[in-house]
């Protein structure tokens, strides 16, 4: 088996290179770059997706608040005037 692999080496190291290796120094560093750019692209994105959701959500918040109903009055348990007390909805003046 080693000496088949040693064989198998030593022809690849034979072989002409499958593509010029005088720019593959600069398309390497080409490759980096882009890569660096989409990660700062998706930084910007990401940070601009935040930033929406956060004025999306203070905007529903503002709609929300503006259109609640007033809070109802605090119903004392001794009050005088309760609408849905027994007596009145059985007599019927609700």
């Amino acid at each position: 088996m080693g000496e088949h692999l040693d064989r198998l080496i030593e022809r690849l190291a034979a072989a002409p290179a499958d593509r010029p290796l005088h720019r593959l120094e600069a398309e390497v560093e080409i490759g980096i770059g882009r890569r660096r750019a989409q990660a700062r692209l998706a930084a910007t994105l990401t940070q601009v997706g935040v930033a929406s959701v956060g004025v999306a959500m203070a905007a529903g918040l503002a709609a929300g608040a503006s259109l609640a109903p007033p809070p109802a009055p605090h119903a004392s348990v001794f009050s005088l005037a309760q609408a849905l007390s027994p007596s009145t909805l059985l007599e019927g003046r609700g």
